[in-house]
Order: C-alpha cells, then sequence, then structure tokens
C-alpha cells in the first residue's frame, strides 16, 4: 500500500463507554428483573454481552467457545468462559469475577461448568431471565441449553427477552447514539458520491463495491450486510446479493447498507436510475420519499409508533398512487447493536416512543412497470432519533429525485 492509500483512509476513534454507563445498565436490568420477579439473567448472545460487558471479540457468532454472563439480582456479576477467553475478558473488559472451563470441549462446551455455577450461585426455585423470546437467539446450542435446564431443576429458565432485553436497549444513551450517528453519516456520504462514480455497463457486483470502498475509506469498520438488486422499470423485492447483472438504460438499482462503527449498525436504502427514470418510477420515488416524510413528521415521544405507521400508510394510500401499500409487514423499525431491533412499525404495535429511541422510517409501494406493467417495488428509508420534541435526521436525507447515472 502506497503513501497515498494509507493518507486516504479515515480512521475514527472511537469513544469507549465509562465503567459508569455499564453499572446504570445492570442497575436498570435489576430494576426490570425486581419487577417481573427474576432472580436472575443469564446473558449469552453476543449483541447482549456487549451490551452488558462491552466485549470487543473480533468473532461474531461463534459455534464453539460460547460466553455466559450471570447477572444476579444482587451482588457480583460473573462470566463464565472458556479458559482462553477467560484471559481476554481481564484484559479487555470490567468484569472481574470469573469461572471457566477448558475449551473447546464439544462433549461438554461449558454445559457443566454453567450448570454447577448456577446450582451454586441461585437459590433452589429460581427463575432465570435468558433470551427465549421475539427476535432473540441464544448463545449456544440448543441441546447444550436443554442439557443445562435439566441439571439445574428445579431452578427454571423463562423468557427475558420481551420484558428486560428489548426494553433495555430500545432507549440509546447519548454515547450509543453518537455511534449510530457516526455511521450513519459515514454511509450518507459514501452514497452521495455515487452517482458520480457509477457507470452504465458495470455490474451491480462492481456497483457495490465502489460503495463498499466508500464506506471503508471513510470509516465504517465492516460493510457486513450490503443488499442490492435491480431492474429495468423497478425491482421486484428488498432482498438480494448483489449479482454479476449488467446495468444498462432504464434500470433501477437499490442498494441497503448495513454497516457497522464500533459495533453500531446503519440500516437504509437509496436508489439510483441508469439513464433517465421512466415517468412510473419516478411518481413511485417521490411517493416514498414523501411517504416517509410524513412518518419524520409523525415522531414525537409520548405516541404510539402505530401513528408513525398510520401517518406513511395514509400518504401511501391517496388516489393519485398508481399501485398500492406492500405487504411487507412493516414500514421500519429500530437498529443498534443488532439490526433490525424492537419496535417495529407496524400497524398494530403500540409500543410508546421515548427520548432514546433510534427509528427507521421505511415506507415502500407496489407499483405497475411503465414497460409491461409488471409488479415493481419503491422503498425508500432514513434513520431518526427521538428527541424530546421530534424526530432528529440521523441520515443525510435523500433528494425527492431518483439519482441519475448518466455516464
Amino acid at each position: 500500500m502506497t503513501a497515498l492509500d494509507v493518507a486516504s483512509i479515515v480512521t475514527i476513534p472511537y469513544a469507549p463507554f465509562s465503567q459508569t454507563e455499564y453499572e446504570n445498565r445492570i442497575d436498570q436490568a435489576r430494576r426490570l428483573m425486581k419487577q417481573y420477579a427474576f432472580d436472575a439473567l443469564l446473558v449469552t448472545s453476543e449483541h447482549n454481552l456487549r451490551y452488558f460487558v462491552g466485549e470487543i471479540s473480533a468473532t461474531p457468532h461463534a459455534t464453539t467457545r460460547p460466553r455466559f454472563l450471570l447477572i444476579p439480582s444482587f451482588g457480583e456479576i460473573v462470566a463464565i468462559l472458556p479458559t482462553g477467553l477467560a484471559e481476554f475478558y481481564e484484559q479487555t473488559t470490567w468484569v472481574k469475577n470469573y469461572r471457566t472451563w477448558p475449551g473447546p470441549n464439544p462433549k461438554d462446551e461449558g454445559v457443566s461448568t454453567l450448570a454447577k455455577a448456577l446450582a451454586e450461585l441461585l437459590p433452589g426455585h429460581a427463575k432465570i431471565g435468558t433470551e427465549l423470546g421475539t427476535e432473540s437467539r441464544l448463545g449456544f446450542p440448543v441441546g447444550d441449553f436443554l442439557r443445562v435446564v435439566d441439571a439445574i431443576k428445579p431452578r427454571a429458565f423463562a423468557d427475558a427477552s420481551d420484558p428486560i432485553f428489548s426494553p433495555l436497549r430500545m432507549i440509546k444513551s447519548p454515547s450509543e447514539i453518537e455511534r449510530i450517528r457516526t455511521v450513519c453519516r459515514i454511509v450518507s456520504e459514501a452514497f452521495d458520491t455515487l452517482p458520480a462514480r457509477l457507470r452504465r455497463h458495470m455490474t451491480e457486483r462492481e456497483a457495490c463495491r465502489i460503495f463498499e470502498l466508500e464506506c471503508f475509506t471513510r470509516g465504517v469498520d465492516k460493510t457486513t450486510r450490503i443488499s442490492s438488486v435491480s431492474g429495468r422499470g423497478g425491482y421486484t423485492r428488498p432482498y438480494g446479493v448483489p449479482t454479476d447483472k449488467v446495468l444498462s438504460d432504464g434500470d433501477l438499482l437499490f442498494i441497503d447498507a448495513g454497516c457497522l462503527f464500533n459495533y453500531y449498525w446503519s440500516d437504509f436504502n437509496r436508489n439510483f436510475a441508469f439513464g433517465a427514470p421512466d415517468p412510473h418510477t419516478q411518481d413511485a420515488h417521490q411517493l416514498v420519499w414523501d411517504a416517509t416524510e410524513a412518518g419524520i413528521a409523525a415522531v414525537k415521544p409520548g405516541i404510539p409508533i402505530c401513528d408513525v405507521w398510520t401517518a406513511m400508510s395514509d400518504v401511501l394510500n391517496c388516489a393519485s398512487n398508481r399501485g398500492k401499500l406492500t405487504s411487507i409487514g412493516r414500514m421500519g423499525h429500530s437498529v443498534g447493536l443488532w439490526m433490525p431491533e424492537l419496535p417495529s412499525v407496524q400497524a398494530d404495535d403500540r409500543t410508546i416512543l421515548k427520548a432514546g429511541m433510534i427509528i427507521n422510517i421505511e415506507p415502500s409501494t407496489i407499483y405497475p412497470s411503465y414497460f409491461d406493467g409488471s409488479p415493481k417495488l419503491m422503498l425508500h428509508e432514513e434513520v431518526v432519533v427521538v428527541t424530546e420534541a421530534d424526530a432528529q435526521l440521523l441520515t443525510s436525507r435523500a433528494a425527492r429525485t431518483i439519482p441519475v447515472v448518466a455516464n
């Protein structure tokens, strides 16, 4: 790598969370534990471990060497880890108490050590909360979990995702918001460069590689999930891996960017027209832009999130819409250490918006292709944070008209 290459790469310093912030998270968890009669929490998933401990392991979604954090209703928290990871925790986290086993050990990957710790540290009829509920995952095999369930009876596990983990993580601290703000700013800047850098007759993969390079050089850590699809007169779905399809006049390119900065996610998309967009595509884009504007304006603390859905739905169901509201299921969600996070922007979600929540505003419509009348999808997304008064954009607001690749 040349000196010029090094100089062109931006590395943004990390601002670590204070120990006080981690202690506040434990205190808040314990208040909810008391409210819902939990004797302890067993934390196993990558994102929840990062939330409570600040773990910075570079191995996401590990299938060996699981990690466990026991948060009792009072007293010291305990990390239960394979030996090598225990040393890592000692050097990089604020946790002081450990129990270990010599992993990896497929025949007993922490099961005996975890069961023994739970039996020794918790009362006989303890109710232990863990990640069993909505949009959650355990951080170790289900078979091993069931072995622990049998070994610690009459102690029992119960879902803590819905009553504890999700409500806690819905409200972001100022430090968390700053990380999300940073990654959204970087990705917005990368998107803004694309119309001048893309060319007709390049492939979806080439276009996305240019975009990812822009993100990297501007400071993101990973471009973990880049979805992209394209089609003449529009695309038909919001999910897809970029392919070697050649982009030509009349095509619309959709790029949805899930990028990470200091383990916090961005998630929003942009659309790019190759050559002048046809009237149906341009009208559909302006419609979902207007719906996004209505959704942003609707975001206020104290209202149910379904009101945001209604504000967007009213725009999408207007008489001038050639198409119809989509049946994707929701028009937004939250984002943070995971993507997506709750709550969902749905007609039946009554979650009350509070200051510190991150909301992805994501309306979409299905419209007829200008060329053959086949159904096409148009989706638009911005990210906001709920303030004490309204919503503040974390992304750079997209133009109401589709950016055009003219070269």
